[in-house]
Parts: C-alpha cells; structure tokens; sequence
C-alpha cells in the first residue's frame, strides 16, 4: 500500500486540480466491483509429489484508456512527460474536429496504459502485468491521411464485401447487438509507444467485424457518420483500439473484454458493439457534461484474467482490495 501511495502521490502533486486520469479515477468509482468482476472458487493445484487444494481467481483488469478528442494534439495527460513529447514531436493531424446537421463528426483518438494500473494490481492473485509507459500508444496523429482518407482500409477484404450494402451492413450489426460482436485475440501488448506510421500504403488483414451495434467500422478514420455525438466517439474509440493492435502492433485485444466510459461521466461497464439503447441505461451518455464537463471522451478497456493460486490468496486479495481502495480514496 505504502508504495501504491506514494506513487499516486507523486501523480497528483503535478497537478493541484485534476492532474490526469489515473487507476484512482476507477477505483474511486462505485461501478468498480462491477467492472473488476472478482470471483474466485476452490479447485486442485498438480504438485509434487502429490495435489493440493488451490483457488482458481477471475476478475478483470483495466489495461488502456482511448481518449476521443475534438482536435490534434488534445488530450486529457499532457501532464504525463512521455504525451507531452509525442505531442511536441507531432505534426497537426488530420481531420480536425468538426460536425455537421448531416450527423457527420470528425475526432482524434489515443490510446494509452492505464497509469498506475501496474502498481494497482500487483498485489492481486494473477498480479497485474501492466508496466507503465506513461505514454500514448497508439495516435491517430501517427496516422498522417490514413485517419483522414481510409485508404490504407480499402482493399480489407470485408470493407469490399459490405461497401456496396452500408444499409445492409448497419443491420447485420443491429443483430449482433445484444451481446456485442466482438472477436478479439490480436495484439501482443508490446511495451512500445507510439510513432510514425503515415507512411504505411496498405493495412494489413483485420480479423475485426465490419458491421457493428455502434455503425460501419472500416475504412478506420477519424470521421464517422452517426446518430449522435456519443456513438460516434464510440465508433472512434473502437477504430483507434483495432489500429493500435493490428497496426502499431502494441495493444492487446481479448476476446472477454468491458468497456467503461470516465468521462464526461463514469458509467457502468458493457461490451463493445452492445446496443446503444441499452448503453443509454448502463450511463453512456451525456450528462455528466452539465457538471462541467469538456466536449471530449474518455473510456477504459477491461480485459479479463484468470489463474490458479494457493489458498492463502483468498485472503491476501481481499485485504489488497481494500488497501488499494483506502489508497486511492486518501489521495482524492
């Protein structure tokens, strides 16, 4: 615990109001047992010379957060020193922030390690294996007039497959809605931040859907055409996430993950493509903005963990919890 604080501490002198989001934005919320999902049950562990009883864990753990923002170079972690580089060394990206009465809208998006969330979990039976970057890894900005155009996305097998039929492909993803349509299972979270990949002529093959619950996911730009502002960052965030694994090669995606949104207010954790309508009753919406809240998005990806460990982890994962929260709830 002491060493937790003591990091936290740091993060949050650097910044006497809001400082940057952080594993305390979470933890501090009440919908963090219901994103974390910990459960635990006793099972047998294989020894020599001879088995012992063991508890197998689960629970998931907040890896990234993907901001969407209105214009280049925005972000909610300039404060963090390895943002502020990137964005000193990065030119104006393209498109920039606007939105029209057609329903069009134009973001940028970053992806980026929960920070402190390494520090958060290593105390829990599967530990955290989430080492701080402290930096993006994955920019729209890297993307030069692939974010603007899509033309790195327009040989995607799928994309040539649906391009004729956007109508027909917006209900195929209506269908698949309820739970989510996600496949997961690329990206090998290397410990890489972002750099330069507009010079890239053709993405490689995606094994993502096309047709989601949110809209159309190919060509992957920074403009999305949507019924509202909030489904659209959604759309954005998605694209970003899938780049970041298939592309920059340094973000995982699993196949058992949760969404989150933190801002403009935190709400309960749901599954990427679910429904919109019903992400409306999860708190996925625009409220929180009367409380003064900026114009931009903020999500966190759950991913879960499994593993088997000896009894006493039983024990030592509760008191953890609770250290943890004591923490993050001192450093507020």
């Amino acid at each position: 615990m002491f060493r937790l604080a003591f990091v936290l501490t740091l993060a949050t002198a650097s910044s006497p109001s809001l400082g940057f989001p952080n594993v305390c934005d979470l933890i501090r919320s009440d919908k963090f047992r219901d994103a974390l999902d910990y459960s635990y049950s006793y099972t047998t562990c294989e020894g020599f010379p001879f088995s012992r009883p063991c508890a197998r864990f689960s629970y998931y753990l907040p890896k990234y957060f993907i901001e969407v923002v209105s214009n280049p170079k925005e972000t909610y972690f300039r404060e963090l020193p390895g943002v502020a580089m990137q964005l000193n060394f990065t030119a104006g990206g393209l498109p920039t922030g606007t939105d029209d009465d057609m329903g069009s809208y134009s973001y940028q998006a970053h992806a980026i390690r929960v920070p402190f969330a390494s520090w958060a979990f290593e105390g829990m039976p599967c530990s955290g294996e989430l080492p701080d970057l402290f930096c993006f890894s994955a920019m729209s900005e890297h993307l030069g007039l692939n974010w603007k155009t899509g033309a790195a996305d327009l040989s995607q097998l799928k994309f040539l497959a649906w391009s004729q039929s956007p109508k027909a492909c917006l209900l195929a993803g209506a269908a698949t809605s309820t739970s989510g349509s996600w496949s997961g299972g690329l990206g090998q979270d290397v410990k890489s931040c972002s750099f330069n990949l507009q010079w890239i002529p053709k993405y490689p093959p995606s094994l993502q859907p096309i047709c989601t619950g949110w809209g159309v996911h190919f060509p992957r730009t920074g403009t999305v055409t949507s019924s509202d502002t909030t489904t659209g960052s959604l759309v954005i965030a998605s694209r970003i996430k899938s780049l970041g694994a298939e592309v920059f090669q340094n973000i995982s995606i699993s196949p058992d993950e949760k969404w989150q949104m933190v801002f403009p207010q935190m709400s309960s954790p749901f599954r990427e493509g679910q429904n919109v309508a019903f992400l409306r009753t999860k708190g996925v919406t625009e409220v929180g903005r009367l409380s003064g809240n900026i114009k931009n998005y903020l999500y966190a990806i759950w991913q879960k963990t499994t593993c088997k460990r000896d009894i006493p982890h039983i024990w030592e994962a509760k008191l953890w919890l609770g250290e943890i929260a004591t923490a993050c709830r001192v450093l507020q």
